[in-house]
């Protein structure tokens, strides 16, 4: 008979059922190795039967855990990778908790995670340029990680190296011997489209070469950066300047400029060559399917965790700054310069 209030079952309910110890069933639900496979079976087994929900209020006032992390994505929206960031935090026993809040609100959303007694906080904040110090006073002395490219950081971060990943691209259609190179960024309040730009000019002032002229937008969404693109691009064109290859800051504003060339009568990769960041799924579908840099958000979201678990583990751990390194996939969306006429369509 099951003896807890509103007939919920209790641990010792669980215990009876699969004729062990309640000290069994607390070791088994806390992940600890000296369980045997056979007990762990038997006491999951009674726990789905029974429909046993652990008392999360009881076990936080006995470990001062919560087995809860706050993901938080600062002036931005959570990626495709947020299946793949909540399947790293359950599989390690963690619950994720999404929030999305404004830099001005970011001390009262670290306030709100530490009242909820997270026990790790996971930033997402491409935008955000703040001290060290700064945010270790936000942080409450919660454990936390960036998943930010941030160099100037001395914190813990994992990110993709945004100046090498316009290096490759800027190469890649150097080597085509593209010299007028038109550019559509994100907005340079943003960390990766600023790092970007940065290689961008200075690719081609080192090599003796003016920057081409070059618009940025927001892409904070999927309709954001489709519609950034599509315009940017139709600006660019109508602006006079002259071009053969366009750097695009992500897939979907290559989405975008695409269309906004097909109007334009501009064939790619005939009349002009189209890059982008990020590989996402569509890229390689696209028409033409684009060449890009390929960026792994699954491995860059796995590592974050992986570091994030160890602070979680040791708060006083050495920080770690962990710098992946992109690839470029040369596709079907860019030619040599030869193939081409600089464009400017009135």
């Amino acid at each position: 008979m099951i003896n807890s209030k509103f007939n919920r079952p209790t641990i010792r309910d669980v215990a009876r059922e699969a004729g062990v110890s309640y000290q069994t069933v607390s070791r088994v639900l806390n992940k600890q190795p000296r369980v045997s496979a056979d007990t762990r079976r038997r006491v999951l087994a009674a726990i789905d039967k029974l429909g046993y929900q652990r008392n999360l209020a009881a076990q936080m006032l006995t470990t001062h855990r919560s087995q809860t992390i706050q993901v938080i994505a600062v002036d931005t929206k959570f990626s495709m990778s947020i299946h793949a960031m909540t399947r790293t935090a359950k599989e390690a026993g963690y619950m994720p908790i999404y929030v999305e809040c404004t830099k001005e609100s970011l001390a009262e959303t670290f306030d709100v995670a530490a009242a909820r007694l997270v026990d790790g906080i996971y930033l997402y904040a491409p935008g955000l340029f703040i001290e060290d110090n700064e945010l270790v006073r936000l942080s409450h002395g919660i454990p936390f990680v960036r998943r930010d490219y941030v160099p100037d950081s001395q914190l813990t971060w994992v990110g993709f190296d945004q100046r090498h990943s316009s290096d490759l691209l800027m190469q890649h259609l150097l080597d085509l011997g593209h010299t007028d190179i038109a550019e559509v960024s994100g907005s340079m309040d943003l960390i990766n489209p600023r790092l970007r730009h940065e290689a961008y000019v200075a690719a081609l002032i080192d090599r003796g070469l003016e920057p081409g002229p070059s618009v940025e937008g927001d892409y904070i969404t999927i309709e954001l950066a489709m519609k950034t693109g599509y315009e940017g691009t139709c600006e660019l064109i109508r602006s006079g300047d002259t071009f053969t290859a366009l750097v695009l800051g992500n897939d979907y504003m290559a989405v975008g400029a695409l269309h906004a060339l097909r109007e334009h009568h501009v064939r790619v990769p005939e009349d002009m060559s189209v890059v982008s960041f990020d590989d996402t799924p569509h890229a390689q579908y696209m028409a033409p399917p684009l060449t890009v840099i390929h960026t792994d958000f699954d491995l860059q979201d796995k590592l974050a965790f992986e570091y994030l678990f160890e602070r979680m583990a040791a708060p006083d751990a050495k920080h770690v700054q962990h710098v992946l390194k992109p690839e470029l996939i040369v596709r079907e969306s860019t030619a040599p310069v030869t193939n081409h006429d600089s464009i400017a369509v009135p």
